[in-house]
């Protein structure tokens, strides 16, 4: 399959943004955790350790998927992907023969999906690109959105990619989108930033690309700002105010607060930054910081004027243990699901409209 004009078009369009993201310190850091990744998983699945692997080591594995990030007991995790092979020698016997047959990948995925009933889609192709990311590649929801997002409508000749499985891949489908991938990954290439690409590094750009909100294609403006990450806070359980005036002299944008106990009254102080000067933002943080009862202050802003308040920021002591960034997607993706979460409550009779 050739990738149609359209879809070129906007990897091109995209890609520019993407690159200066990803070489900023969200998206460096991001990219050494990945790449730390991809060294444990291929010490676990090494041919000569997996003769051997065992409930630590697939523990290990577990930790290194972020299928699994939400799991607290994962040695549960391991005991269901035993039972699910029929015992930890099969489980052995269907890694080798996922990882190092001969055969083609749609009869391993589709064999390995057959005999390993405790491990779906997701993690199979998580490890599979862990293992190989240059052959192989994460498959999930955020995948198949963000392809769908650029103008990705099928995967090959006739595979509707709106009808593919989240979690029923099949093995043709999987080499489908594999193949799919590599020419993203094609189109990705820049000399200095990213001059050879493999099908982790596409993964980024797709999850980058969902991430993306409709909501930030026009500007937002402070005020709306403000009223989210209030609508955030009061759906959380603090009590929120606005352009709260500080016993430091200082009137900041947004405050959570809550009272725990012994501990009296915990604050976290917001200040939104859209553009402009950052002078006066941190003048009001440092202020802010000086009130015992705040926990936190949070600079809230787009990423490239989030960078520039990390830099300012850096040379500020009393800061520097106090300060958190919090990006606007990040803002309003939370207050959607925050609005989305009260809809189903309600609907359930849980809470109350006024």
């Amino acid at each position: 399959m050739v990738l149609p004009r359209n879809v070129i078009d906007n990897i091109l369009r995209i890609k520019k943004k993407y690159l200066e993201y990803r070489n900023g310190e969200e998206g460096e850091g991001f990219e050494r955790e990945r790449r730390q990744h991809v060294e444990e998983v291929n010490s676990i699945l090494r041919i000569d350790e997996l003769e051997n692997l065992d409930e630590t080591g697939l523990l290990r594995l577990a930790n290194n998927l972020y299928a699994f990030i939400w799991w607290t007991r994962k040695e549960y995790l391991v005991d269901y992907w035993i039972k699910g092979a029929g015992g930890l020698d099969k489980l052995r016997k269907n890694l080798v023969e996922l990882l190092y047959s001969d055969r083609s990948l749609a009869d391993r995925f589709d064999s390995f999906r057959k005999n390993v009933k405790g491990i779906g889609v997701a993690m199979i192709t998580e490890m599979l690109t862990y293992f190989n990311p240059r052959e192989y590649c994460i498959w999930n929801k955020r995948v198949r959105e963000a392809l769908l997002k650029i103008g990705v409508n099928q995967l090959g000749a006739n595979l509707d990619i709106s009808r593919v499985g989240i979690s029923r891949l099949s093995g043709r489908e999987y080499e489908a989108l594999i193949k799919t991938l590599k020419e993203i990954a094609y189109h990705l290439r820049d000399e200095k930033a990213l001059p050879n690409p493999d099908l982790l590094d596409v993964h980024y750009f797709l999850y980058y690309i969902a991430e993306l909100s409709d909501t930030l294609d026009e500007e937002v403006d402070h005020e709306e700002i403000i009223n989210m990450v209030l609508n955030i806070g009061k759906g959380l359980g603090f009590d929120v105010s606005r352009e709260v005036p500080l016993a430091t002299g200082t009137r900041v944008d947004v405050i959570w607060s809550t009272k725990i106990g012994n501990l009296g009254e915990l604050k976290y102080v917001f200040e939104v930054h859209v553009k402009g000067s950052i002078d006066s933002l941190l003048v009001n943080l440092m202020k802010a910081s000086q009130d015992i009862a705040v926990q936190k202050v949070i600079a809230v802003a787009v990423e490239e004027e989030l960078e520039k308040i990390r830099r300012e920021a850096s040379a500020i002591k009393i800061l520097s243990d106090r300060l958190l960034y919090w990006n606007l997607r990040e803002v309003v993706k939370a207050s959607e699901l925050i609005d989305e979460l009260m809809s189903v409550m309600q609907r359930l009779g849980l809470t109350k409209t006024y």
